[in-house]
């Protein structure tokens, strides 16, 4: 039995006449009759019955076989329907798992604009440091991740999206706020807000500060995973934090926060896109991604445009 000897039958018991059916398969007669007898040789029983005026009538069994190949070809068209609204993106799904920084300052934009050319896709957004979006992706929670850069990445592809300067704030009150450059020694009477462990930011500043001063550095600090926390409390003078120049663009120039000269600091984030390696990428997947790489957001968007190319 194969589904070629069903479609025969199928066709057959609806048309009541196996030329109309060879007319509809784009068949000949004989070719029909061969598909229905390797059927009933199959279930070894008889499933039509045949007048002298070439009339066919279906058997009890044949309309038993009906009643099931109904359900089949109904359900083949339900699945051909569906793949086709899933290739024209009028339907599907895409979870996307990123970081706070380009969630909170990229993505919206994106996943906007992604929304009104794209509708019926629905988006689910997940939020985490780097490490817990890869992991994420290792676990197939997501279909594309956001992220830091990350020494260990295998089974998965990752492609450079977008470089921040990274910027050293404190309240414009604040004594170190008046200074036109800050040596490391005037940071010990300041808390130090750091980013969670896990971030790209934290592990670059914890570098930074070993080069720099000292494994024990800095004196006063607290550790605090929420970036609007974060400026909220140097907003309000408790201390100074290193944070993406994107996170902070709006309170330096409204005032509530003044960028600090910090010698010797010169650091930048990268954030990349990371999905898993021989993993096919979804219509919705690779739409979305075409977009991260079209918006003039992203520093380095011609590296995904030419990836994306690649895996065309």
């Amino acid at each position: 039995m194969n589904i070629d000897q069903l479609n025969a039958f199928h066709k057959v018991a609806k048309a009541g006449s196996f030329t109309k059916a060879a007319d509809e398969l784009f068949l000949t007669q004989p070719a029909v009759s061969q598909q229905i007898k390797a059927l009933e040789f199959f279930f070894g029983i008889r499933l039509f019955e045949r007048s002298r005026n070439k009339k066919v009538q279906l058997t009890r069994e044949g309309e038993t076989l009906l009643s099931y190949t109904e359900r089949l070809f109904h359900l083949y068209e339900e699945i051909k329907t569906r793949f086709s609204y899933l290739q024209a993106l009028h339907m599907g799904n895409l979870t996307i798992g990123s970081t706070a920084v380009p969630s909170t300052y990229f993505l919206p934009v994106v996943l906007s604009r992604y929304n009104t050319q794209y509708p019926g896709i629905k988006i689910e957004l997940r939020i985490g440091n780097t490490h817990k979006v890869l992991s994420m992706l290792h676990g197939r929670e997501v279909d594309i991740g956001l992220a830091g850069e990350f020494p260990h990445h295998h089974g998965l592809h990752n492609v450079l999206l977008h470089r921040e300067r990274l910027v050293v704030v404190a309240s414009s009150n604040n004594l170190l706020a008046a200074k036109r450059a800050v040596s490391i020694s005037d940071l010990d009477k300041h808390h130090f807000i750091w980013r969670e462990k896990g971030t790209q930011t934290r592990i670059l500043m914890e570098n930074w500060f070993k080069k720099n001063a000292s494994r024990n550095y800095p004196k006063k600090s607290i550790e605090i995973a929420n970036l609007e926390v974060t400026k909220q409390l140097v907003q309000e003078g408790y201390g100074i934090t290193v944070v993406p120049e994107v996170a902070v663009r709006k309170e330096i120039e409204s005032g509530l926060l003044k960028r600090i000269n910090l010698e010797g600091f010169d650091l930048s984030t990268d954030f990349h896109v990371f999905y898993l390696d021989k993993t096919f990428l979804s219509k919705a997947a690779k739409a979305f991604l075409w977009m991260l790489s079209s918006i003039r957001l992203f520093s380095h968007a011609e590296n995904l445009q030419q990836h994306l190319k690649l895996i065309a």
